[in-house]
């Protein structure tokens, strides 16, 4: 199994685990706390399939810059190559599963990843 966790030594936020992994594919279950963010980072072979299981929380992305508000059930593809970061607007504690494939897993630092630059929104 891969145990590749590239969040250990750039960032850190409530809990990130490995539900599954494999060479081509992982599924992570994230728990952010109100305001943490997974910083900004791209896959250069892989998408990123992000499912809401509870609260609303931010997918960021970069080139063009857009925001897209996810909640329970609400689903979010972000392309191979593209920056992007994830966020909790909110007061609470949020879920959410990060379904990464199929290829090849890596993980891309862009920027400060204690303190990201971006916009957050309100609620």
């Amino acid at each position: 199994m891969v145990t590749y966790r590239p969040w250990e030594t750039e960032f850190t936020v409530e809990t990130i685990d490995i539900l599954m992994a494999a060479d081509d594919l992982r599924v992570l279950e994230v728990v952010l706390a109100p305001g943490e963010c997974v910083p900004w980072h791209m896959h250069p072979d892989t998408e990123d399939l992000f499912v809401g299981v509870i609260g609303i929380f931010d997918v960021h992305e970069k080139m063009p810059y857009g925001v897209t508000r996810l909640g329970p059930a609400d689903r979010h593809t972000v392309a191979p190559k593209r920056a992007h970061l994830v966020h909790n607007p909110g007061t609470e504690t949020i879920r959410f599963l990060n379904i990464q494939g199929v290829g090849a897993y890596d993980y891309v630092p862009i920027g400060d990843q204690q303190t990201p630059d971006f916009w957050p929104r309100a609620l």
